[in-house]
């Protein structure tokens, strides 16, 4: 099991005396380390022979880390200073985590690639492809007092102002086994213990209530019910969660788990299960012109060409739903859209107002006089995304056979 000391020590190397033609212009991180996810941005500028070697004497470095089970799950680099190609990278990387940037300095995000570089290989995972594009980075000799590794930390953290916010990102990483990033919200001195939930493996947090305190229990007292996923299958876990407030700051000051209980697929389906909002049009016209305006509105999106069609998962700008007494994994999904192979647009929505906003937003788009209104339905729980990963042809169709109807 890595320990959060062995990520300490940052190794250099001989060649590091080799390094100045690097010169550091600036650096960022998102600030969502307590979603399991962070995206480093470094800025290089190359001199002298660096220079004459290099394709450009800009270099820009985006890494995607996952911080579970991944370390470094991706790199990208762009050399030179295209606008619309960085901005077209920024969007790919960051579209997706409700993120605001941390300003960093060379030491900082030198520090955090390389830690979790080790991540990487603790994890045993190779670290990503073109790695001599950035090992000049992983050569570099830094260090970070443990106080300046404890402050970076939490400003990858963001802001936790609410009780629901606190508790709702310690199930999540304490579930995932994330306890570095656990010990990092409890109060200075709270041993918890990190097996009460058996299995060693990591879990996700498909579901969280959160019961407040009432007037016969201890008002830093929160009850959860959570919902894990794993690959056991799913359970569900109830816990008490202690919170308390020092130094203006909340923290974790005590965790227990009361009970714990496998649960059927069919089971976690009725858990899990929240409304979808899904309108369907015909695309009279253009399909190529539809699309082409997508990948333009959409281009911070998830974006994914399946058998059926073209895919867009447009996220929250923001994980203000971390804040909610109910929990749930997908919250952060915004919008859905899906151009099928069909000649259809399908827009899905978790609620009615988002519904509503993407249907106004078509309406003045400039593919409006293409699309035709054909079918609006609510389902009792999401099955769009299911469509989209099979090739389910006429989407209305498709819900009257899963639906079980018969032509009259």
């Amino acid at each position: 099991m890595l320990k959060k000391s062995d990520l300490k020590v940052i190794h250099g190397g001989a060649l590091a005396k080799g390094l100045p033609d690097e010169n550091f212009i600036s650096a960022y991180a998102t600030d969502t380390r307590l979603m399991g996810v962070v995206v480093i941005y470094i800025k290089w500028q190359f001199t002298g022979l660096a220079a004459m070697e290099k394709k450009s004497r800009t270099l820009h470095q985006f890494f995607y880390i996952e911080t579970t089970e991944d370390g470094i799950e991706s790199y990208r680099g762009i050399y030179g200073d295209d606008e619309d190609e960085l901005s077209l990278m920024e969007q790919s990387m960051l579209g997706g985590l409700g993120a605001s940037r941390v300003p960093l300095t060379m030491n900082e995000a030198v520090y955090l690639v390389q830690t979790y570089a080790e991540l990487t290989r603790a994890f045993g995972n190779l670290l990503p492809d073109e790695v001599e594009e950035y090992d000049f980075v992983l050569r570099r000799a830094v260090s970070l007092s443990a106080e300046r590794e404890k402050n970076l930390f939490s400003r990858l953290c963001g802001d936790i102002d609410t009780a629901n916010q606190l508790v709702n990102y310690f199930l999540m990483r304490y579930f995932a086994r994330d306890f570095t990033a656990t010990e990092m919200l409890m109060a200075e001195g709270t041993d918890i213990n990190k097996e009460q939930v058996s299995g060693g493996e990591s879990a996700t947090l498909c579901r969280n209530e959160i019961s407040e305190p009432s007037e016969e229990q201890a008002s830093d007292l929160y009850i959860c019910e959570s919902v894990l996923e794993d690959d056991r299958g799913h359970r569900i876990v109830v816990s008490e969660v202690g919170v308390s407030r020092v130094d203006e700051r909340l923290v974790v000051s005590s965790f227990e788990v009361s009970s714990l209980l496998s649960i059927s697929h069919a089971e976690a389906a009725m858990k899990l299960a929240r409304p979808e909002y899904v309108t369907v049009y015909e695309i009279a016209g253009s399909v190529d012109s539809v699309l082409y305006e997508l990948d333009i509105q959409y281009m911070g999106a998830l974006q994914n060409l399946t058998e059926g069609g073209r895919l867009y998962i447009a996220f929250n700008d923001n994980n203000k739903h971390m804040d909610n007494r109910v929990y749930l994994l997908n919250d952060d999904v915004k919008e859905i859209l899906y151009v099928t192979v069909e000649d259809q647009l399908i827009i899905g929505c978790y609620t009615l107002a988002g519904i509503k906003r993407l249907e106004n937003r078509l309406l003045l788009s400039r593919s409006a006089r293409q699309l035709v209104e054909v079918a609006k339905f609510e389902f009792k729980e999401p099955i769009l995304y299911d469509y989209t990963a099979s090739y389910g042809g006429d989407f209305v169709s498709y819900v009257e056979e899963i639906m079980g109807f018969e032509d009259e």
